[in-house]
């Protein structure tokens, strides 16, 4: 059969810390294909990139793998796996009516609850307490319990790491803190009674995000590891020498058997855990059960005695052996063999629930159109004050054009008075210009003028020079010949 399996949360893997809804997921897929089956795994976007995102995509993808088969370990996602057509098997592994209230999401739960149930053709459980309480649900949406629409699988129990026995008192405690449970009080006191012997109590988990480190008032013996990986997780375990799992009164605690008991089994790690928990149906040999002003006398006691807590810890790994997936999944493959659906009327609360979910849808609708509105009104003024700032940009910008052509006009009229000034000094060049050249050329002929009156004067002077020349020659002659010579 091609089986289409949907969860929410990562399946284990190492190094990473996992929810109970991927371990019942886990244990699903392991049997399913153990047994040859073809299993298609989706989960949620939040949880594994190229998950479905919504109810319509998840719709989408499971009327696109076209299953024989579907199982959801999650009922909200019922609804919408519906669409693909094939017989639908829901888990309700977990008592989330009892939850919702303390979440304050009793209404969303109880819609979804019984939306989920009128989609659905069988379900699964996981302990006998658990499907008594769903009964009076079951009969709510419309089924007819004279034939049961519920099968039992167990929770499963993992094959843990060898056991290595601590050589000091170790005990473990832990999971989801959720609000009702109130575990603060006897954990103190257990860390005080470890503190005494030389032990320590190893708390794992806590409230949703948050890590490791003490708290103001924890006693020494009491370390908060915060929230661990899965194969780490059940190294601890394996190393501890048993776990504490104590609680306060709650109807959700009557109801619920932890993944995390399972874990602690599969370890071989023993349980001490709250009388009324659904635990003790389960237990026998491999824990106890008692009451709060109990708890720590009998550990006191407890711990002096290492072989009653060694066949505690042989009967815890028989209890897991029985829980494997293979062991415990003989009904979950019936159905996969052959799936019936069980028969229903129209329950009583069925029609309400609808229109708690068509409420439901149109209020969200109307949630998401005021937010939308809001986020338009908000772009508006947004667009508002933008557009106010570039108005003022464009006046600024337009006065300062004013201004740069107030300023061109008066470059322009400067420059046509600096033209109108160069224009008549270039006037006045150009006829000092010709004056000057006028001079000049009387000048050049009054030179040319003098130079011809200076050769001449020239010309005359070395005459001159000529004649008074002969002149001394004839006197030097003369006297020469003496006053009476002829001549």
């Amino acid at each position: 059969m091609r089986v289409l399996l949907v969860h929410h949360g990562r399946l284990p893997s190492p190094g990473e810390p996992v929810t109970g809804g991927a371990l019942r997921a886990a244990a699903h897929l392991e049997a399913l294909r153990g047994a040859g089956h073809e299993v298609h795994c989706l989960s949620r976007a939040q949880d594994l990139p190229g998950g479905f995102a919504s109810p319509v995509d998840l719709a989408r993808r499971a009327q696109a793998l076209r299953p024989d088969r579907v199982v959801a370990v999650q009922l909200e996602d019922a609804p919408a796996l519906a669409a693909a057509g094939a017989p639908l098997l829901v888990d309700l592994y977990a008592p989330r009516l009892l939850e919702a209230p303390f979440e304050g999401l009793i209404r969303v739960e109880a819609t979804r609850a019984l939306q989920a149930l009128s989609r659905a053709d069988a379900f699964l459980v996981s302990n006998p307490r658990q499907r008594a309480a769903w009964y009076g649900v079951l009969a709510l949406a419309g089924f007819d319990l004279r034939q049961d629409p519920t099968r039992l699988v167990p929770l499963a129990a993992p094959k843990g790491p060898a056991r290595t026995a601590p050589a000091r008192p170790r005990l473990v405690a832990g999971g989801v803190a959720w609000p009702w449970q109130e575990p603060e009080p006897v954990l103190s006191q257990v860390a005080t009674l470890l503190g005494e012997l030389g032990g320590e109590l190893i708390l794992c988990g806590g409230a949703p995000g948050e890590g490791p480190g003490p708290r103001p008032g924890d006693p020494p013996a009491l370390q908060r590891r915060g929230w661990l990986g899965y194969d780490e997780s059940l190294a601890l375990y394996a190393a501890c020498t048993l776990a504490l799992d104590w609680h306060q009164p709650h109807p959700e605690r009557r109801l619920a058997l932890g993944f995390r008991h399972m874990d602690h089994l599969g370890c071989g790690l023993p349980i001490l855990t709250a009388p009324d928990s659904a635990l003790t149906d389960l237990l026998g040999g491999a824990g106890w059960a008692r009451e709060e002003g109990a708890v720590v006398p009998f550990l006191r006691e407890l711990l002096s005695q290492p072989e009653a807590i060694r066949a505690a810890s042989e009967a815890a790994l028989q209890i897991a052996a029985d829980h494997r997936p293979a062991a415990i999944s003989g009904p979950l493959l019936s159905w996969i063999e052959a799936p019936f659906r069980a028969p229903r009327t129209k329950g009583p609360l069925s029609e309400a629930a609808e229109l708690a979910a068509r409420g439901a849808g149109a209020e969200a609708r109307a949630e998401a159109a005021e937010a939308a509105r809001a986020r338009a009104e908000a772009e508006v003024e947004h667009k508002r004050q933008e557009v106010a700032r570039l108005v003022g940009q464009n006046q600024d910008l337009l006065d300062h054009i004013g201004r740069l052509g107030r300023a061109l006009d008066e470059v322009a009229g400067f420059k046509r008075e600096a033209i109108a000034v160069l224009g008549g000094g270039q006037d006045r060049a150009a006829r000092s210009l010709i004056e000057s050249e006028r001079e000049r050329a009387l000048l050049l002929a009054d030179a040319a003028k003098k130079t011809a009156e200076l050769q001449a004067m020239d010309e005359l002077r070395a005459r001159l020079e000529h004649d008074v020349e002969n002149l001394r020659h004839e006197v030097a002659r003369l006297r020469q010949r003496g006053p009476f010579s002829r001549i």
